[in-house]
């Protein structure tokens, strides 16, 4: 689902509360606010509240809602990455 951007706002734990197990769902971490310019606490703490409100539906895919933006250091993908594969 699309980050909460552009004067919306998807909630994670919104969209879980209103599909419940319909559908696989795939995060939506903010590619401007929290994975380029966000802090390695605020990145953590984003994925893994989007991985527990995921976690109650029917499956839950971390990702990003729009694409990483040409901005954002190869580094903090990789550690996005790492991250990620710490929460399994």
């Amino acid at each position: 689902m699309e980050a909460s951007m552009k004067h919306y706002v998807n909630d994670i734990d919104q969209v879980v509360d209103r599909i419940g197990d319909r559908v696989t769902l795939l995060g939506n971490i903010d590619p401007l606010r929290v994975l380029q310019d966000g802090s390695d606490d605020e990145l953590r703490a984003e994925m893994k509240r989007q991985v527990a409100a995921g976690s109650r539906g029917r499956g839950f895919l971390l990702g990003t809602g729009s694409p990483v933006t040409p901005a954002t250091p190869l580094a903090r993908v990789q550690r996005y990455l790492e991250l990620g594969r710490s929460l399994n």
